[in-house]
């Protein structure tokens, strides 16, 4: 068992839940992760070494598309 599990479980029996999310934060994190989690979202393929796919411009893109830094000096 590496040190890392011995320090949790070492932790949980003493009883110290420094390394332990609140109860509440679990919750509320669930609460807004697991509509994400389970929409039903399309997957868009597209070529490997381009901005991506075509769909994610109607819906995103800021006026005038996406420009490519260019960095000088």
């Amino acid at each position: 068992m590496s040190n890392a599990y011995e320090r949790v479980l070492g932790d949980a029996m003493a009883g110290d839940a420094t390394l332990f999310a609140r109860e509440d934060y679990v919750e509320e994190a669930w609460r807004i992760v697991d509509p994400v989690l389970t929409a039903d979202t399309p997957v868009y393929e597209y070529e490997p070494n381009t901005w991506g796919p075509s769909e994610v411009d109607e819906k995103v893109s800021p006026t005038g598309g996406w420009q490519n830094p260019v960095v000088t000096g």
